[in-house]
């Protein structure tokens, strides 16, 4: 991405009331996936950003920030936090106007779209030269491995996979131009097919009137589309990309975890099973409560005499309370009390 458009996207993320961290934002932006990184990302409410652009280098998150400062659009306090200015309020309220809003963005959990990517450029490209018989055709993905998936997708397939196909993407199709005509516009634009080379950037940018920063968003709101029809909908796309969509928002191990102490087995005993430390059960735990708050037993996590210790101690703005090892109860699981207190006091006001 541009410089300048580097600075209009990462602009987007910074408020002029609430400090944020630089590294959180990018090691969102780069599915950096860290308790601490979720949690407050959460509080800067861009969870759903997790994973929307993973190509992003510290270098160009550096020059933007430098950049943004020099212009007077943000400014940096002195541990590092960022706030916009005035006239950094006035550019986001500027470029309001120009930005697209993501539809899809909730599935950011579902899958690394960098592989859905791959995996359907290539499955669709592949079907469409079978529709004119053509064997001659340069892949758009050369990895071996996913060639090999999309040959057995193609030859297991019982059925008329042209056709079935073909249906789908229609049904897709719709559903997207419900949400914007923009999104199916985009993702039809960027296939590739039998003498079909795709939209470059340039041409997508001029077709959907959106200025260049905005295509990663699209691209990744289309992606997210595309993975959550596939798991919703058992097709042939979903037997395309099924080995590619997540079955929980945790990771693989947090769920692990998940489902242990879901059948009421302690913290110890859990990391005992699996040969992990209590302190990392906690960390899974927390990754449920932040992503998934919904599958804990909140009185069983947090129980009431603990919750009554800590409001004596901590009330009014939750952005203001600072750990205090000396007056949290818990012992080495004191943080983790700490944490699953401010989340369950923001799931109480949420409420």
């Amino acid at each position: 991405m541009e410089s300048e458009k580097m600075n209009d996207f990462l602009l987007s993320f910074f408020d002029e009331h609430q400090p944020r961290r630089i590294r959180v934002i990018e090691n969102t932006l780069k599915n950096r996936r860290t308790v601490s990184t979720l949690f407050w990302a959460k509080q800067y409410g861009i969870l759903k950003w997790t994973g929307a652009e993973r190509s992003l280098e510290r270098k160009q998150v550096e020059n933007s920030i430098a950049e943004l400062v020099k212009a007077n659009l943000i400014q940096r306090n002195p541990d590092g936090q960022v706030l916009l200015t005035t006239l950094g309020v006035l550019r986001q309220e500027e470029l309001a106007g120009e930005q697209y809003q993501p539809y899809f963005f909730d599935w950011y959990w579902l899958a690394n779209t960098r592989r859905i990517e791959q995996r359907l450029l290539l499955g669709i490209q592949v079907v469409s030269e079978l529709s004119y018989h053509n064997r001659y055709y340069a892949p758009v993905v050369n990895e071996y491995h996913e060639q090999q998936i999309v040959k057995r997708w193609v030859l297991s397939w019982r059925g008329n996979i042209i056709n079935d196909l073909v249906q789908e993407l229609k049904l897709f199709g719709d559903s997207l131009e419900s949400a914007d005509e923009r999104l199916a516009n985009y993702f039809f634009y960027s296939l590739i097919g039998h003498r079909i080379t795709g939209k470059n950037a340039m041409q997508l940018s001029e077709q959907l009137e959106l200025p260049g920063y905005q295509l990663p968003v699209i691209k990744q709101d289309a992606l997210l589309a595309i993975a959550a029809f596939a798991n919703s909908y058992q097709g042939v796309l979903n037997r395309l990309l099924v080995d590619l969509l997540a079955k929980s928002p945790l990771s693989q191990s947090a769920n692990q975890t998940l489902l242990l102490y879901q059948q009421g087995i302690s913290i110890s005993q859990i990391a005992k099973k699996r040969r992990i430390k209590a302190n990392t059960v906690r960390e899974h735990l927390l990754e449920a409560a932040i992503v998934h708050p919904d599958s804990i037993d909140w009185e069983r996590s947090l129980p009431v005499s603990i919750r009554s210790q800590l409001a004596k101690h901590y009330q009014g703005k939750m952005k203001d309370w600072q750990f205090d090892p000396e007056i949290v109860p818990g012992g080495p699981a004191a943080f983790y009390y700490f944490r699953l207190y401010q989340l369950y006091e923001e799931r109480l006001n949420d409420k």
